[in-house]
């Protein structure tokens, strides 16, 4: 919703680190194992692309041969010596 924690705190009348530790909290409980696997269902390689992605002329030529989305996702990847020079200083 792009609220931050100073908007946040304003609205709600608590410190930055009240808020942050609430916000941990509930991000905690929402990602813990009960909860994730109970209500969070990922894509199966085989399933087909949905309808709203398909259906859009704005959204379906960037997801048109893709495998899977992320959001936010850190993965650890390396890259060979000889291409690291043309990757530095890339985000």
């Amino acid at each position: 919703t792009g609220l931050s924690i100073r908007k946040a705190q304003d609205r709600i009348q608590r410190s930055a680190d009240t808020i942050s530790k609430c916000f941990r909290r509930i991000v905690d409980a929402l990602t813990s194992m009960p909860v994730y696997s109970a209500y969070i269902k990922l894509p199966k390689a085989t399933d087909p692309t949905p309808a709203e992605i398909r259906d859009e002329p704005k959204l379906y030529p960037y997801f048109k041969n893709c495998l899977g989305a992320l959001d936010g996702t850190h993965i650890y990847a390396t890259i060979p010596l000889e291409d690291r020079p043309r990757f530095r200083n890339r985000k």
